[in-house]
């Protein structure tokens, strides 16, 4: 029942968000606060993991609003606003990507580290287990990191995700596929040894108030 109340939810906000871009088209600046008010917060975060700076990520997502605005009469979106938005913020913070590694030479990374990650593990685990996830994230490759990132932080859906991107949704699921078995293996031993740790501390503990 809660699955099928979301998707009506989802599907709602669908509609809504094309209704206020077919008024934004109409220069109605009350549905252009509605959108930017809506967005700017969950773009601000995504566009922060590109370019590592709150500043210049504040930037892209007010530059892509801006390009909205100033171009309002030709804005023509038919299926997904949330798909459009993200797209248009992921070309902008890659473009500032591609600028920047041709003049220093740096290589295209990404800043979660900011995002909290609500997971009963990290809650049994603590800061340890969090910088283990923080590891294996940064070990998985570019592309498949960037689609595992996007669904697991900013709950895209994989048909949002590979509109965004370009991409099939098949090469969606079987990225995400690959980044789930990647982590289980990696965060499954890092588990054990973190456990026997424990256990082994516990029983040091243990010995030492039994003497």
């Amino acid at each position: 029942m809660s699955q099928v109340h979301t998707r009506t939810q989802n599907s709602n906000s669908g509609h809504l968000d094309i209704e206020l871009a077919e008024k934004i088209r109409s220069s109605d600046s009350a549905a252009f606060s509605t959108l930017f008010r809506k967005y700017y917060e969950p773009l601000y975060q995504f566009a922060g993991r590109y370019v590592r700076d709150p500043q210049t990520a504040e930037n892209i997502v007010q530059d892509v609003f801006v390009k909205i605005w100033s171009k309002r009469e030709r804005l023509n979106i038919q299926s997904n606003v949330k798909s459009y938005l993200y797209r248009a913020v992921t070309n902008h913070a890659l473009n500032l990507l591609k600028r920047e590694r041709r003049m220093t030479g740096t290589k295209e990374e990404f800043d979660y580290r900011d995002i909290s990650i609500k997971t009963p593990e990290e809650e049994l685990i603590d800061r340890e287990m969090v910088a283990a996830v923080h590891r294996a994230i940064d070990k998985l490759p570019t592309q498949c990191r960037r689609i595992y990132l996007m669904h697991r932080y900013d709950d895209l859906k994989y048909s949002e995700i590979a509109e965004i991107l370009g991409i099939s949704i098949n090469t969606v699921k079987t990225q995400m596929r690959r980044a789930l078995i990647s982590l289980h293996k990696y965060l499954s031993y890092l588990l054990y040894i973190l456990i026997f740790s424990i256990s082994l501390y516990q029983e040091t503990i243990f010995n030492f108030f039994k003497k």
